[in-house]
């Protein structure tokens, strides 16, 4: 992929990847909260010239199987209408995730600079129900300008929060799962991807999130 482009005009991407769980347990409003979650996202973000300039998306939704929407920019994102069946294979979705950013992202080389640390945001309202360690350690491998900065929101009380944990520090809870929640989560979210894109447009290589404290209902989780 880096092949593809000049050195002397390639223009920063800043990658955003949301894995959603799409098990069972988030059939009838969950997972409709989730798809109007898309759309509010998808509908904030193209109205900021700069995200628009410089987000790309990619939806990485699991259940029994993991299917990923490849990461594209968002003149040409389509928020994908997601269903809700199956289990909870969080680990392939965490292994899909790595392999995209190896795959994905251009890196920085002596003559130009690549992709911005990408953003990644988890929702799930469970634990996984496969083989997950090995696919965190690779996750935890990444380093440099592929070491993401991942944002992960447990919904309700069959979370495994020692294991999103192990995934990351940014944790958050919804305890009691509502429709207005996930949504108001999925606009915090649209808020910090065009927060983190001004903020580089600025020249700065900080991806930093501010925790969603304004969220009725949501709490943050601290390890």
């Amino acid at each position: 992929m880096q092949g593809g482009f000049m050195e002397s005009n390639y223009f920063r991407r800043l990658p955003v990847y949301l894995l959603l769980d799409c098990s069972g347990s988030m059939a009838g409003d969950p997972i409709i909260a989730v798809n109007e979650g898309l759309g509010i996202i998808y509908r904030l973000l193209m109205a900021d010239p700069q995200a628009l300039q410089t987000v790309y998306m990619s939806v990485i939704c699991f259940s029994s199987r993991v299917d990923q929407y490849q990461l594209v920019g968002l003149d040409q994102f389509v928020p994908p209408q997601l269903t809700a069946s199956g289990t909870t294979a969080m680990g392939e979705a965490l292994r899909i995730l790595t392999q995209s950013i190896e795959q994905d992202l251009v890196l920085n080389t002596p003559t130009q600079h690549g992709d911005y640390r990408p953003l990644v945001f988890l929702l799930t309202d469970g634990e996984p129900t496969d083989n997950y360690r090995d696919a965190i350690y690779r996750l935890q491998q990444l380093r440099g300008s592929r070491k993401p900065t991942i944002v992960a929101l447990g919904c309700g009380s069959g979370v495994n929060t020692s294991m999103l944990h192990e995934v990351t520090s940014n944790v958050f809870l919804l305890r009691t799962v509502s429709p207005e929640a996930i949504k108001a989560f999925f606009k915090w979210i649209s808020g910090s991807i065009a927060q983190t894109s001004r903020a580089l447009g600025s020249n700065s290589e900080q991806t930093t999130m501010i925790a969603p404290t304004t969220i009725p209902g949501i709490s943050y989780s601290p390890n």
